[in-house]
């Protein structure tokens, strides 16, 4: 091996692709080889330090994303997909590892992307992981599972999806906890605002797209933690121009009154994924919709409620024993009463959570 290349990241204002990617390079460091980064938004990258954690950023050119959203056909898709990236492809020779560090992107359609890497680097002798995955198992076809088991390895982020991959016929398949869950919080000043007790929300415009009572469901919860604290964090886990938390959390600012969201509490816009880490592991409960926001949570033993609609969440918290407090977007109504719930036995899950990240040996993952 002469160099790793990672591919399936979307850019740092994708605080949980950003969190992945912190929590990671320190360990492919070990291998001893330059590390280059396929990315969308380089200069996202560069705005968070990302380009000092690698060694080379190799832009995509997504000029041509026309002409991939024109293809007719898988293969054609994966020909227009291999000319975004040709420049990525390019470094693929026989002594390249290239790592899939995109978290979900087989939940998508356009999981083409990752397979022209995949595809790639075993034409060339080379070899292809894929890293701390999670797949929807009704999303696993023919071609994608014929795809999978020919990866040389597979580190599945929750059992969920690793059950499922073996279900399809993939080998070497292994059960490892999210990197983001070993990303160290980086303590600094608190946000104006934030006074004596919090809790924090994080509220996905993606999700609100899905539900047409899920706004309405996170200004009752955030009630009901505004009469518990002092102050109610807002926390944007992802920023991209076309899905911004910050424009979702400001529609839940809207429907609280003004002496509520006078104690309400912004996240600076410039603060990296482990600042809005420790900002979270200073509150007394999270409920969220981003599973990076929740993986932030639990890895610092905040009790955390999880607006969910995917294998990721339920999964994540399955493992960690917290499926109670993962509610289906199609149950939103329930969550006001479970954040209730929650908050009540707050200290019993924030002990029993802290056991649990802690163990070694005793939840099936490896650290």
């Amino acid at each position: 091996m002469n160099k790793l290349l990672l591919y399936g990241h979307g850019g740092a204002y994708n605080h949980g692709a950003e969190a992945i990617l912190r929590g990671s390079v320190p360990l492919f460091r070990k291998a001893g080889v330059p590390i280059l980064l396929s990315t969308h938004f380089p200069e996202q990258d560069r705005e968070f330090g990302l380009d000092k954690l690698v060694d080379r950023l190799i832009p995509a050119d997504l000029s041509l994303v026309p002409v991939e959203k024109a293809a007719v056909g898988f293969a054609e898709k994966e020909r227009a997909a291999a000319q975004i990236y040709r420049d990525a492809l390019r470094e693929i020779d026989s002594d390249t590892v290239c790592v899939g560090v995109g978290g979900d992107n087989y939940c998508y359609p356009n999981w083409h992307r990752q397979s022209v890497f995949h595809r790639t680097a075993k034409e060339r002798g080379g070899r292809s992981v894929l890293w701390g995955c999670s797949i929807q198992p009704e999303r696993i076809d023919a071609r994608m599972a014929e795809i999978l088991r020919a990866h040389d390895r597979i580190y599945a982020r929750e059992s969920l999806t690793a059950a499922a991959l073996r279900a399809h016929g993939a080998e070497r398949v292994m059960l490892r906890r999210d990197s983001a869950f070993s990303l160290p919080p980086e303590p600094v000043a608190l946000p104006d605002g934030f006074r004596g007790t919090a809790a924090a929300i994080n509220l996905s415009p993606l999700m609100l797209r899905r539900s047409d009572r899920l706004l309405e469901d996170f200004a009752q919860t955030a009630r009901f933690l505004l009469g518990r604290v002092d102050t109610l964090v807002l926390l944007p886990h992802v920023t991209m121009p076309a899905d911004d938390d910050r424009q979702a959390l400001a529609a839940l600012q809207e429907r609280l009154s003004p002496a509520e969201r006078a104690r309400t509490c912004g996240t600076p816009d410039e603060w990296n994924a482990a600042r809005r880490k420790y900002l979270v592991s200073r509150c007394e409960l999270l409920v969220c919709c981003r599973t990076h926001a929740s993986i932030a949570g639990y890895s610092c033993g905040v009790p955390t409620l999880v607006a969910g609609y995917s294998v990721k969440s339920e999964g994540i918290g399955k493992d960690l024993g917290m499926e109670r407090w993962v509610l289906p977007l199609k149950r939103s109504g329930e969550l006001p009463a479970r954040a209730a719930a929650l908050w009540e036995c707050r200290g019993e899950v924030r002990a029993a959570l802290r056991m649990r990240i802690g163990m070694r040996g005793g939840t099936g993952f490896p650290e």
